[in-house]
């Protein structure tokens, strides 16, 4: 991929990586969401820090936080370029969020993202956080 071809190309690998060599990640990812979620009265929550600092305490409880920066870098070799700098588990590497989990890296002029989607935003009044079946994995090249 190093050839010019664009890093859009190999968005497949990147899924296909994350789905089979970090599988057990991303059910911990999930987990940490469930247990988040279990803790709300009902389906849904309107305030931004009972879903955000709780994710991201159970994320780093349960060793999900200190793994994801592998899956990121396995992301990117699956690309066929190299990682400029080895990824940390903290922003811009590593950023948790209402919807999830963000993964960044940027590749030579471009940057690929990839959202582990936990949590849908619901745009009412108030906003509603509520918790995804699953977790999705969401990628993009900015």
């Amino acid at each position: 991929m190093t050839d010019g071809t664009p890093l859009s190309a190999a968005l497949d690998d990147v899924e296909r990586v994350l789905r089979e060599e970090h599988e057990r990640l991303l059910r911990v990812v999930g987990q940490c969401a469930d247990a988040v979620a279990a803790e709300w009265d009902g389906d849904s929550q309107t305030d931004r820090d009972s879903v955000v600092p709780p994710f991201a305490r159970a994320l780093d409880g349960s060793g999900a936080l200190s793994r994801l920066p592998r899956a990121l870098a396995d992301a990117v070799t699956a690309t066929g370029r190299p990682m400029p700098a080895p990824p940390v588990a903290a922003p811009p590497y590593v950023v948790v969020t209402g919807e999830g989990v963000v993964l960044r890296a940027t590749v030579g002029t471009e940057r690929l993202v990839i959202l582990l989607r936990t949590f849908d935003v619901v745009a009412d009044d108030p906003t509603r956080y509520v918790r995804t079946g699953d977790v999705s994995v969401e990628i993009e090249v900015r």
